[in-house]
């Protein structure tokens, strides 16, 4: 987490940090459409590339998604 990295704590910390004082992670309105066309843009650049690969794009793009 690059907030974590500025304020010099570990990524846990300030995890646990937000969860005592009731901040939580949002995920982005994105829907399955458009999560599919990123996916797909990606992977036509990047056929042999996996899931994990696929998830470090979208988070560089800044769409945190679900693993489910």
């Amino acid at each position: 987490m690059e907030l974590a990295h500025l304020l010099g704590m570990h990524r846990n910390m300030l995890l646990s940090y937000m969860k005592y004082h009731g901040i939580e992670c949002c995920y982005l309105a994105l829907s399955n459409a458009e999560l599919d066309q990123l996916i797909m843009q990606f992977k036509a650049a990047h056929p042999d590339s996996s899931l994990c690969y696929v998830i470090g794009h979208l988070q560089a793009l800044s769409h945190h998604v679900q693993y489910q």
